[in-house]
């Protein structure tokens, strides 16, 4: 091999070498987002049955919303940070958390939007939350590509 040629190898193998170690200090200086507490869910809700005995503030509000015919939604906030959520005439429920800044304030929001279904559907949702929340509100649909979307 020529002393040309031996530097043109020189050069690319220098060349690669820097990408690579590049690459490496890039790969390495990315922020974990697989940390616990990225992954942590801000707010969690599950479906609850409605033949299980809860506490008696639970029991006694949940047998009130299933007599009264007026009302179709019902909402529960209790000191813990848990809020209940019960529906006439929905099967699903699907909740969002939402945090905004506006005019200098912080404002945390859940929405909680409920499926309308038969008359004879009942959800009943345990909503809770690892941040303080502001306002909680209570939406209904029965556009079922609205509800998914």
């Amino acid at each position: 091999m020529n002393k040309k040629s031996n530097k043109k190898v020189l050069a690319h193998n220098l060349l690669m070498f820097s990408v690579l170690v590049g690459l490496f200090f890039l790969v390495g200086c990315q922020q974990n987002t697989d940390d616990k507490a990225n992954s942590d869910a801000v707010v969690h809700y599950e479906y609850l049955s409605l033949d299980e005995d809860y506490t008696e503030e639970i029991n006694n509000w949940l047998s009130e919303a299933r007599r009264n015919k007026d009302e179709e939604l019902y909402h529960l906030s209790l000191d813990n940070g848990e809020e209940y959520v019960y529906g006439k005439g929905y099967n699903k429920g699907k909740v969002r958390y939402t945090y905004e800044e506006f005019d200098g304030k912080n404002h945390s929001s859940i929405k909680a939007t409920l499926l309308k279904g038969e008359s004879t559907d009942e959800v009943f949702i345990r909503i809770t939350s690892n941040k303080e929340v502001d306002s909680i509100t209570l939406d209904m649909t029965d556009d079922a590509t609205q509800f998914y979307n």
